[in-house]
């Protein structure tokens, strides 16, 4: 079975290098606010992964003292985040694969009268009981999950009245419908390395989805331009890597970033609060 890029990005974060560094804390996309000020050295990239966490926990309006659900919660970061610099928390993970959760459950220990529990569960099916939490957080998941839409029936389900739903998202745009040829050609490019991409495509738009889930969309910022740099880097880090199998998932990128250029493809960050 060959390895998604995730099981080779948490294999580069066991190396004693630079690829290392990158991802001791997130595994995802960065954020310049100019995209000509990125430089392409990996500290840069580790604060630009940094802002683009900081636009969803910003879109999200937390406050100390509130129970908070970060959905497909790779290593733990944005609980981290979360766990450094607000008290009083009742923070919760979910991921469903055990690696990273192992990850997460070793990395981040509470502090700040906080608490913290990850579980390996589904985030379409959650563990949790109706109206738990005041805030539910997805950074850049939401398309590995089998449906869209599934998800934010569960979010809804276990946010409270007036509680807010902030996640990011990458949103295909003019490249046919997901049963379409062009359709199941990207989606198996991409998915092969990129890991499992549900439908890939979003079930209506996220308003439609919203009204249809009891969910009241406040915000949908388009951020594609803001994230461009993330693609040269990532592929200079697969060039220098000494890895096998690369690349299949170089090219996927190359795929990614050609669809994020020509406007294919949207990075939206996105927030709901719960009628």
């Amino acid at each position: 079975m060959s390895l998604t890029s995730y099981d080779l990005l948490l294999e580069e974060r066991r190396r004693e290098d630079s690829a290392a560094r990158v991802f001791e804390r997130f595994m995802h996309w960065g954020y310049w606010e100019n995209p000509r000020d990125a430089t392409g050295e990996i500290a840069d990239y580790v604060q630009a992964m940094d802002r683009l966490n900081a636009q969803i926990l910003s879109a999200s309006e937390l406050r100390d003292h509130q129970a908070v659900l970060d959905a497909g919660c790779g290593i733990g970061g944005t609980l981290a985040s979360i766990n450094e610099s607000r008290s009083g928390m009742c923070l919760a993970g979910v991921n469903i694969a055990p690696r990273q959760i192992a990850i997460a459950r070793e990395a981040v220990q509470a502090k700040n009268n906080n608490s913290i529990l990850f579980v390996e569960a589904d985030a379409c099916s959650l563990p949790f009981t109706d109206g738990c939490f005041d805030r539910v957080l997805a950074v850049e998941c939401i398309f590995h999950f089998p449906s869209r839409l599934s998800f934010l029936k569960e979010a809804s389900r276990v946010l409270r009245t007036g509680g807010r739903l902030a996640l990011s998202d990458f949103i295909p745009l003019h490249l046919g419908d997901a049963s379409s040829l062009s359709g199941q050609w990207l989606r198996r490019q991409i998915s092969s390395s990129w890991g499992t991409m549900g439908s890939g495509w979003v079930d209506g738009s996220y308003r439609e989805m919203g009204c249809a889930t009891g969910l009241d969309l406040e915000l949908e910022r388009d951020i594609t331009i803001h994230t461009l740099p993330t693609y040269p880097l990532l592929l200079s880090l697969m060039r220098a890597s000494e890895r096998r199998g690369l690349r299949k998932m170089i090219r996927a990128t190359r795929l990614l970033e050609w669809l994020s250029r020509t406007e294919r493809l949207q990075y939206k960050v996105i927030k709901f609060r719960k009628m």
